[in-house]
């Protein structure tokens, strides 16, 4: 009898073949917890796509393991899963690209004021033009906060297209290792207070929550223009709101927010100069053939009693090295 690997949402139809060669697959009617308590209950595997609570992992009594559709583990209640013994696997190259490209177009937009021109030309302003000046990247000075492999790729993008000056900030990182992925070491503040362009890359956790807050603000380059496709957490809404009509934050890009789809009474909303999208960066074709895949894959080697190849908690593994 082949495993039940319960997946939250539809994957790639590829991803969901080679899956259906190896498993049972049922995808989840509904995903509040209630419901996923009662559907993960005879599942082997779990293929993640919504952030769990810690009952959902302790209702599926079957789990041998729990896979991340993507590279952000705060999705995935990781202490659960380690406590009961089951792997957490993820699929951490398969969205570079495509969050880079994201991250980098997104640069260009707001640089040139993509957002509110659009809006202006539809709302019949013509003459809106001539407060849209824009900026060139080439030559500007970029932050990146978090040199992991997306950040990495961003810095690579930028130095060699656009001739950037990047600074690199990345607590888990020393200088040599900054240095090593292309870009200038900066501490936090320094890159604040330097950076023309501002890229966040980071996890988030309990140090990260809110790391862009009031006071960050306060130390930011004026006119500094703010790019997030990480997560929303990461930045204090209400304090980013209040820097940007205060002027120090000249425009944003947000792929995520702190409230996803975000409420009505999100201040960031009556924003002229946001591009808002709905965390769909890695929303490629390549990227989510890669996430399903990979994710697959993993799932698949660990129910055949096979080491994966990146999981979180290795602890849990219990096979040969």
């Amino acid at each position: 009898m082949k495993p039940v690997v319960l997946l939250t949402h539809a994957i790639h139809p590829d991803a969901m073949r080679r899956l259906a060669e190896e498993a049972e697959v049922r995808v989840a009617t509904d995903v509040d917890e209630a419901s996923l308590c009662l559907q993960i209950a005879q599942a082997s595997g779990l293929i993640v796509r919504t952030p769990l609570t810690p009952a959902v992992i302790q209702a599926g009594t079957r789990l041998k393991v729990v896979a991340r559709h993507g590279v952000g583990l705060d999705y995935i209640p990781v202490a659960t899963c380690t406590e009961l013994g089951i792997p957490v696997v993820f699929t951490p190259n398969a969205n570079t690209e495509s969050v880079a490209e994201h991250v980098v177009g997104a640069m260009i937009a707001l640089a040139h004021y993509f957002g509110p021109a659009d809006r202006a030309v539809r709302g019949h302003a013509w003459a809106r033009r001539e407060g849209m000046i824009g900026l060139d990247l080439s030559g500007r000075t970029v932050g990146v906060l978090g040199m992991g492999r997306i950040g990495t790729r961003v810095a690579e993008i930028c130095r060699i297209a656009f001739n950037m000056r990047v600074l690199g900030y990345d607590p888990f990182l020393g200088n040599e290792g900054i240095k090593s992925r292309g870009a200038q070491p900066a501490t936090f503040n320094e890159v604040l207070e330097q950076s023309e362009f501002l890229t966040l890359h980071m996890p988030l956790s309990d140090s990260t929550r809110h790391i862009l807050n009031a006071d960050a603000f306060r130390q930011i380059r004026q006119g500094t223009f703010l790019i997030n496709a990480a997560r929303g957490g990461l930045v204090d809404t209400v304090a980013l709101a209040e820097a940007m009509r205060a002027e120090r934050v000249r425009g944003a890009a947000l792929d995520v927010l702190e409230d996803e789809p975000p409420l009505p009474q999100n201040p960031l909303l009556s924003i002229d100069n946001i591009i808002f999208t709905p965390h769909s960066a890695a929303l490629t074709q390549e990227a989510l053939l890669r996430m399903g895949m990979d994710a697959t894959e993993e799932v698949m080697r660990v129910l055949r009693g096979e080491r994966p190849l990146n999981c979180a908690n290795p602890q849990t593994l219990r096979l040969e090295a």
